[in-house]
């Protein structure tokens, strides 16, 4: 027998809603609909698992959440179809709850029975339930750190991990995954962590680490060579990093020095300080400054000077002239610069080489055209004080060297003297001179003359080993060039 026998005179129902799968966050009301043609006689139940929620009209669960909707007949809730002639009841469930995620049965009461399955997925916001460490975190340098970090929702939230106005120790700006780990941290790798659970519902969660890494001291002089002059102020200065906070020490050669009329030690953050008021000649020399906490100790070096610093050229790198070139430099100096050497020579891409007698390898064309000239001192009207001109900082000079070949590179030095010394030689200055148009017939001299005069203006740093190497002094009519090997 089946239920066309038993239901002769009735038709059976059908599901017009099919059964779907509902995604809904927490604490939303989902309403589970089921649509029915023809119901008749025939009684419509919801059902999760073995539990009848209701029957027909009336609601059988005590759950306050839940209630009934009758579908009116004569409407369809499928687009694109006129109303249909039948009924049924949707469920309403009100402030869904994690456990209420499971099957909902729709199901209609004939011999055979009939039903539809709703299925309430229930999304959950993402929620940080352990982290590795729950306050500060210390570690000495070298050490391996790991950090942890668990989250739960649905779906199953993403943990990322990202680092407070920086970028993680590995130079990404975030990493995904339940744990974080730095290999041999140092003092790059201190900072505030965090962990951040994301899955898309509500909020991200996160949570943060503070993470400080214990160190010896590291010390580097904001400037190894300070240059100043008689009576002014010079200030020396140490960058030191170090946790915890360091004791510096400041010395003059190996002599301690402490706080006196002379001399100040300051510190703001890890920037520290030598404040040596009005130098004087005994002032100048070596000094260094010494960093100690519990985890070691570390020594910055540095040397106050009143020689000039380096020299700066400022002429073209490409001359006016096809066999002179009036190149010119500038440097600073506190005092009046009392002589230049200048050394030049042809750049060669490839130099030759040959063997001295003692074995050693000599460069052939390595030979630098060398220069010194008297320097007349500053005639600076709007300077009233003789030498050494503590106010003075930028002094110049320039020179006109002839007899160069024409379209040819050549590669130039500089140093400066004052009464402190020769300063360090500058950098290489590179320049080349006009192409000649007109092919030379007369083959030039094999010294050329270099021809110079002094200008009020800049003198550059010298080396004492081009100081010292065989050279000419000039006045301001004559030049003698010599050629010197280095």
């Amino acid at each position: 027998m089946n239920d066309l026998d038993i239901t002769s005179n009735e038709k059976l129902p059908t599901f017009v809603t099919p059964g779907q799968t509902y995604r809904i966050a927490t604490g939303s009301t989902v309403v589970l609909p089921c649509r029915i043609t023809d119901p008749g006689s025939f009684v419509l139940v919801w059902k999760r698992g073995i539990a009848v929620l209701t029957a027909g009209p009336v609601k059988v669960t005590p759950d306050p959440r839940v209630r009934l909707l009758p579908s009116p007949a004569g409407t369809s809730t499928l687009p694109g179809i006129p109303g249909l002639a039948g009924g049924g009841y949707s469920l309403e469930l009100k402030d869904v709850r994690p456990q209420d995620a499971g099957d909902y049965v729709c199901q209609i009461g004939t011999m055979e029975p009939r039903e539809i399955t709703h299925t309430l997925e229930i999304l959950v916001p993402p929620r940080i339930h352990f982290v590795s460490h729950m306050g500060p975190l210390e570690v000495v340098q070298g050490s391996t750190v790991k950090l942890e970090c668990r989250a739960s929702g649905n779906p199953v939230p993403t943990v990322a991990w990202t680092r407070k106005n920086n970028v993680l120790p590995s130079g990404e700006r975030s990493v995904n995954g339940l744990s974080l780990v730095i290999q041999h941290a140092d003092r790059h790798s201190a900072g505030q962590y965090q962990c951040s659970a994301d899955n898309g519902v509500g909020q991200p969660d996160s949570r943060h680490i503070t993470l400080s890494v214990r160190y010896a001291p590291e010390v580097e002089a904001e400037r190894a060579t300070v240059h100043t002059g008689i009576g002014l102020e010079a200030h020396l200065v140490c960058i030191v990093h170090a946790e915890p906070p360091p004791q510096v020490i400041w010395y003059k050669d190996t002599t301690q020095l402490g706080t006196t009329e002379q001399h100040a030690a300051q510190s703001r953050g890890n920037r520290y300080t030598l404040v040596i008021r009005n130098v004087t000649d005994v002032d100048f020399g070596n000094y260094s400054c010494v960093a100690a906490n519990i985890h070691g100790k570390a020594r910055g070096h540095l040397l106050l000077t009143g020689t000039a610093g380096l020299a700066v050229f400022d002429s073209p790198s490409l001359g006016h002239e096809k066999e002179v070139y009036n190149i010119s430099w500038s440097v600073n100096s506190h005092a009046a610069v009392t002589e230049y050497e200048l050394f030049f020579r042809q750049r060669y891409l490839h130099r030759s080489h040959h063997i001295h007698d003692n074995g050693t390898i000599m460069n052939r064309n390595d030979r630098w055209n060398s220069v010194v000239i008297t320097a007349q001192g500053i005639t600076n009207p709007l300077l009233p004080a003789p030498p050494p001109f503590p106010g003075v900082t930028r002094q110049k000079m320039s020179y006109i060297i002839r007899g160069l070949q024409p379209a040819t590179t050549y590669e130039a030095r500089v140093q400066a003297k004052n009464v402190h010394g020769w300063n360090k030689v500058s950098p290489i200055f590179h320049f080349t001179t006009r192409t000649n148009e007109i092919e030379n017939m007369v083959e030039p001299s094999a010294q050329p003359a270099v021809y110079g005069v002094s200008q009020q203006g800049i003198s550059p740093y010298s080396n004492q080993a081009f100081h010292n190497s065989i050279s000419t002094r000039i006045s301001l009519f004559t030049i003698i060039v010599v050629f010197v090997s280095f």
